[in-house]
């Protein structure tokens, strides 16, 4: 029932994708002209030893040859030889602090349309009002600085754990056990990237419907969803594989071109997710379209009802 409501909720806020899409394009833009004029003298090394050169060749020879071991592979000859660039150079230090640099700016730039992205999916829900994505953006531009500073200390250390970390177990049992740690390694991701949505997927709701401090927003989500964590938690890995599905056949089959919408649809499949799974627990009605009104019950009413289903 949350899938289906979530899907059918994602055709409804189909016109969000073209704006996330050209949200994400200007901040495409403004990073890389930061990180230019900061990482220049790295830059300058990479381009020198022709770094640049084997990435656009590797690109090309993944985008038309789709096989997930060959992926791998380029992704950690990739790797392994920007950290030998940079280190011949001297300039390891400079790199990581051009890279906290820029997974920080990503972070609040993203933060930002999340949260409008989140207002406006709230707003037709609520009363299948239309919420304008600027009018979003600026309205609620100070709470989501304070979410994103918020998110520093908490889920971004998570998010690099967890993709690091498969990144690493893959490279390192590859040698022992081949392609089968490649498998290994994506399905841990899978799991353990649900499980981060399924705690954190009412933080952002709680702080838009219910207009608290930050951390207070976070305890009442994390308190909502463990009252039903494992149907939250399938759910997403039904999402998340879908998201993955849908994204692998856009890079095969339309040249990464069909990337340009179904990245920007995946974050807003998460996002009307995360508000079906809050408003679901909390017992909110929410419109999915103007014919259909969902009415879920309080978890305690539905609780109360399964004690007196057994009892019969």
């Amino acid at each position: 029932m949350i899938l289906r409501n979530t899907f059918k909720l994602g055709f409804a806020n189909a016109s969000n994708i073209w704006k996330l899409l050209l949200y994400r394009f200007l901040c495409l833009l403004c990073v890389l002209g930061l990180t230019t004029v900061i990482a220049w003298p790295i830059i300058n090394v990479l381009i020198k030893d022709n770094f640049f050169i084997n990435l656009q060749k590797s690109f090309e020879e993944m985008i038309f040859n789709i096989n997930f071991e060959k992926l791998f592979l380029t992704i950690d000859k990739v790797f392994k030889n920007f950290a030998e660039i940079i280190s011949n150079h001297g300039l390891v230090v400079q790199s990581v602090l051009c890279l906290i640099f820029v997974v920080v700016l990503i972070s609040f730039l993203e933060e930002y349309a999340s949260l409008s992205i989140h207002d406006c999916v709230g707003g037709y829900m609520s009363s299948l009002t239309k919420y304008s994505f600027t009018n979003c953006y600026v309205s609620n531009f100070g709470k989501s600085t304070l979410l994103a500073l918020s998110k520093l200390i908490t889920s971004l250390p998570i998010n690099l754990i967890i993709w690091l970390g498969s990144y690493f177990l893959a490279s390192t049992l590859y040698a022992k056990i081949g392609v089968f740690a490649i498998i290994l390694a994506f399905f841990l991701l899978l799991m353990f990237v649900s499980l981060k949505h399924t705690v954190f997927c009412g933080w952002k709701p709680a702080y838009l419907i219910h207009d608290e401090r930050v951390f207070v927003s976070l305890k009442r989500g994390i308190r909502m969803v463990l009252k039903r964590f494992f149907r939250t938690f399938s759910g997403f890995l039904i999402l998340m594989l879908s998201i993955f599905i849908v994204n692998i056949f856009a890079l095969t089959f339309t040249v990464g071109v069909g990337l340009l919408v179904t990245l920007p649809l995946s974050t807003i499949m998460i996002i009307i997710f995360e508000q079906v799974v809050y408003r679901e627990l909390l017992g909110m009605r929410y419109y999915i379209d103007a014919e259909h009104i969902i009415s879920p019950k309080k978890l305690e009413q539905q609780d109360s009802f399964s004690k007196i289903r057994d009892i019969i």
